[in-house]
Protein backbone atom coordinates (compact mmCIF):
# COMPACT_ATOMS: atom_id res chain seq x y z
CA UNK A 1 0.00 0.00 0.00
CA UNK A 2 2.81 2.29 -0.88
CA UNK A 3 0.30 4.87 -2.07
CA UNK A 4 -1.44 5.04 0.95
CA UNK A 5 1.81 6.73 3.05
CA UNK A 6 1.65 9.12 0.83
CA UNK A 7 -1.46 10.72 1.72
CA UNK A 8 -1.39 13.99 4.32
CA UNK A 9 -1.63 12.08 7.66
CA UNK A 10 1.24 9.64 6.64
CA UNK A 11 3.67 12.71 5.31
CA UNK A 12 2.86 14.99 8.65
CA UNK A 13 1.22 17.59 6.17
CA UNK A 14 -1.69 19.31 7.77
CA UNK A 15 -2.97 20.90 4.79
CA UNK A 16 -4.43 19.14 1.43
CA UNK A 17 -1.54 19.39 -0.50
CA UNK A 18 -0.17 15.63 -0.47
CA UNK A 19 -4.16 14.42 -0.90
CA UNK A 20 -4.37 16.73 -3.79
CA UNK A 21 -1.12 14.95 -5.43
CA UNK A 22 -2.33 11.82 -4.79
CA UNK A 23 -5.42 12.57 -5.94
CA UNK A 24 -3.80 13.81 -9.27
CA UNK A 25 -1.72 10.97 -9.99
CA UNK A 26 -5.17 8.70 -9.46
CA UNK A 27 -6.53 10.93 -12.43
CA UNK A 28 -3.46 10.03 -14.35
CA UNK A 29 -3.67 6.54 -14.01
CA UNK A 30 -7.43 5.34 -12.66
CA UNK A 31 -6.07 1.90 -11.73
CA UNK A 32 -4.63 3.75 -8.48
CA UNK A 33 -7.64 4.24 -7.48
CA UNK A 34 -8.69 1.37 -6.36
CA UNK A 35 -5.46 1.29 -3.78
CA UNK A 36 -7.05 4.46 -2.26
CA UNK A 37 -10.21 2.78 -2.08
CA UNK A 38 -9.06 0.45 0.49
CA UNK A 39 -7.93 2.99 3.07
CA UNK A 40 -12.16 3.17 3.38
CA UNK A 41 -11.67 0.31 5.63
CA UNK A 42 -8.16 1.08 7.42
CA UNK A 43 -8.09 1.07 11.13
CA UNK A 44 -6.30 4.52 10.99
CA UNK A 45 -9.12 7.17 11.09
CA UNK A 46 -6.60 9.78 9.77
CA UNK A 47 -6.07 7.24 6.88
CA UNK A 48 -9.70 6.96 6.16
CA UNK A 49 -10.31 10.72 6.24
CA UNK A 50 -7.43 11.38 4.11
CA UNK A 51 -8.84 8.71 1.38
CA UNK A 52 -12.27 9.68 1.21
CA UNK A 53 -10.93 13.71 0.70
CA UNK A 54 -8.78 12.15 -2.68
CA UNK A 55 -12.14 10.48 -3.77
CA UNK A 56 -13.15 13.99 -3.41
CA UNK A 57 -11.03 15.73 -5.43
CA UNK A 58 -11.12 13.07 -8.11
CA UNK A 59 -15.01 13.02 -8.34
CA UNK A 60 -15.12 17.32 -8.59
CA UNK A 61 -13.22 17.01 -12.02
CA UNK A 62 -13.79 13.41 -12.96
CA UNK A 63 -16.76 11.46 -11.62
CA UNK A 64 -16.98 8.65 -13.99
CA UNK A 65 -13.54 7.65 -12.30
CA UNK A 66 -15.26 6.84 -9.09
CA UNK A 67 -18.32 6.18 -10.15
CA UNK A 68 -17.23 2.29 -10.00
CA UNK A 69 -16.43 2.62 -6.19
CA UNK A 70 -19.42 4.77 -4.87
CA UNK A 71 -20.93 1.51 -3.04
CA UNK A 72 -17.55 1.29 -1.13
CA UNK A 73 -18.13 4.54 0.08
CA UNK A 74 -21.37 4.17 1.39
CA UNK A 75 -20.33 2.46 4.71
CA UNK A 76 -18.64 5.96 5.48
CA UNK A 77 -21.99 7.67 5.83
CA UNK A 78 -22.09 6.32 9.13
CA UNK A 79 -18.27 7.20 10.34
CA UNK A 80 -17.86 8.79 13.50
CA UNK A 81 -15.44 10.95 12.17
CA UNK A 82 -17.18 14.34 11.28
CA UNK A 83 -14.73 14.95 8.39
CA UNK A 84 -15.04 11.78 6.83
CA UNK A 85 -18.79 11.66 6.71
CA UNK A 86 -19.01 15.58 4.54
CA UNK A 87 -16.45 14.35 2.34
CA UNK A 88 -18.08 11.35 1.32
CA UNK A 89 -21.49 13.17 0.96
CA UNK A 90 -19.53 15.37 -0.72
CA UNK A 91 -18.20 12.91 -3.29
CA UNK A 92 -21.79 11.44 -3.75
CA UNK A 93 -23.12 14.63 -4.98
CA UNK A 94 -20.34 14.71 -7.66
CA UNK A 95 -21.77 11.38 -9.07
CA UNK A 96 -25.13 11.21 -7.50
CA UNK A 97 -27.09 11.81 -10.84
CA UNK A 98 -24.69 8.83 -12.47
CA UNK A 99 -25.46 6.62 -10.01
CA UNK A 100 -29.17 6.83 -9.33
CA UNK A 101 -30.15 3.40 -7.93
CA UNK A 102 -27.26 3.73 -5.26
CA UNK A 103 -28.76 6.48 -3.72
CA UNK A 104 -32.06 6.03 -3.97
CA UNK A 105 -31.40 2.93 -1.55
CA UNK A 106 -29.38 4.80 0.50
CA UNK A 107 -32.01 7.58 0.84
CA UNK A 108 -33.29 6.81 4.18
CA UNK A 109 -29.44 7.15 5.45
CA UNK A 110 -29.24 10.88 3.70
CA UNK A 111 -32.59 11.65 5.42
CA UNK A 112 -31.38 10.50 8.54
CA UNK A 113 -28.19 13.03 8.27
CA UNK A 114 -30.10 15.85 7.17
CA UNK A 115 -31.83 15.69 10.32
CA UNK A 116 -29.86 14.34 12.93
CA UNK A 117 -26.22 15.04 11.69
CA UNK A 118 -24.90 17.57 14.13
CA UNK A 119 -22.44 18.77 11.36
CA UNK A 120 -24.03 21.94 9.17
CA UNK A 121 -21.48 20.57 6.17
CA UNK A 122 -22.19 17.01 6.24
CA UNK A 123 -26.42 18.48 6.09
CA UNK A 124 -24.98 20.80 3.70
CA UNK A 125 -23.23 18.34 1.00
CA UNK A 126 -25.68 15.68 1.64
CA UNK A 127 -28.78 18.16 0.54
CA UNK A 128 -26.30 18.45 -2.62
CA UNK A 129 -26.35 14.87 -3.25
CA UNK A 130 -30.18 14.98 -2.78
CA UNK A 131 -30.39 17.77 -5.14
CA UNK A 132 -28.40 16.22 -7.80
CA UNK A 133 -30.61 12.99 -7.16
CA UNK A 134 -33.77 14.85 -7.84
CA UNK A 135 -32.72 16.12 -11.65
CA UNK A 136 -32.76 12.52 -12.72
CA UNK A 137 -36.54 11.69 -13.32
CA UNK A 138 -39.85 12.17 -12.42
CA UNK A 139 -39.27 9.21 -9.78
CA UNK A 140 -35.87 10.64 -8.17
CA UNK A 141 -37.87 13.98 -8.12
CA UNK A 142 -40.94 12.70 -6.07
CA UNK A 143 -38.83 10.93 -3.44
CA UNK A 144 -36.16 13.74 -3.18
CA UNK A 145 -39.03 16.68 -3.00
CA UNK A 146 -40.08 14.84 0.36
CA UNK A 147 -36.62 15.13 2.24
CA UNK A 148 -35.88 18.77 0.62
CA UNK A 149 -39.49 20.03 1.97
CA UNK A 150 -38.86 18.23 4.91
CA UNK A 151 -35.01 20.44 5.52
CA UNK A 152 -36.82 23.49 4.79
CA UNK A 153 -39.27 23.02 7.62
CA UNK A 154 -36.37 21.54 10.00
CA UNK A 155 -33.60 24.45 9.08
CA UNK A 156 -35.21 26.77 7.68
CA UNK A 157 -33.07 29.49 6.18
CA UNK A 158 -29.52 27.23 7.11
CA UNK A 159 -29.45 24.82 3.92
CA UNK A 160 -32.32 27.09 2.36
CA UNK A 161 -29.50 27.28 -0.76
CA UNK A 162 -29.22 23.55 -1.11
CA UNK A 163 -33.11 22.70 -0.67
CA UNK A 164 -33.49 25.75 -3.57
CA UNK A 165 -30.85 24.01 -5.98
CA UNK A 166 -33.13 20.74 -5.61
CA UNK A 167 -36.25 22.55 -6.28
CA UNK A 168 -34.99 24.15 -9.22
CA UNK A 169 -34.36 20.78 -10.95
CA UNK A 170 -37.77 19.19 -9.37
CA UNK A 171 -39.29 21.86 -11.30
CA UNK A 172 -37.44 20.81 -14.30
CA UNK A 173 -38.36 17.43 -14.29
CA UNK A 174 -41.71 17.78 -12.60
CA UNK A 175 -43.99 20.82 -13.25
CA UNK A 176 -46.93 19.63 -11.48
CA UNK A 177 -44.65 21.08 -8.30
CA UNK A 178 -44.01 24.62 -9.05
CA UNK A 179 -46.95 25.60 -7.31
CA UNK A 180 -46.24 24.35 -4.54
CA UNK A 181 -42.69 25.40 -4.55
CA UNK A 182 -43.40 28.66 -5.20
CA UNK A 183 -45.36 29.11 -2.24
CA UNK A 184 -42.77 27.56 0.02
CA UNK A 185 -39.69 30.45 -1.18
CA UNK A 186 -42.10 33.01 -0.71
CA UNK A 187 -41.01 33.34 2.76
CA UNK A 188 -37.22 33.43 1.97
CA UNK A 189 -37.67 36.84 -0.39
CA UNK A 190 -36.75 38.46 2.87
CA UNK A 191 -33.74 36.13 3.61
CA UNK A 192 -31.01 37.25 5.93
CA UNK A 193 -28.55 35.35 3.69
CA UNK A 194 -28.65 37.73 0.18
CA UNK A 195 -27.90 34.18 -1.41
CA UNK A 196 -31.15 32.60 -0.01
CA UNK A 197 -33.08 35.54 -1.10
CA UNK A 198 -31.61 35.52 -4.58
CA UNK A 199 -32.66 31.86 -4.78
CA UNK A 200 -35.61 32.18 -3.59
CA UNK A 201 -36.20 35.24 -6.40
CA UNK A 202 -35.44 33.19 -8.97
CA UNK A 203 -37.17 30.16 -8.04
CA UNK A 204 -40.49 32.23 -7.89
CA UNK A 205 -39.70 33.52 -11.31
CA UNK A 206 -39.24 30.20 -12.50
CA UNK A 207 -42.62 29.18 -11.19
CA UNK A 208 -44.27 31.75 -12.86
CA UNK A 209 -43.44 30.73 -16.31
Amino acid sequence: MELLKLLSSKQGDTTEKSNRIVAELCIKNPKLIAEISSGFINEDKKLQSDSIEVFTMIAEEHPDLIVPYADKILPLLANKQTKTRWEAVHTLSYIADKVPEIIGSVLPELQYLVEKDNSTIVRDYTLDTIANYAKINKESAIKAFAILKSALALWEEKHAKQVFKGFNHIIDINPSYKAEIGKMAQPYLGAKKNIVAKEAARIIKKTEK
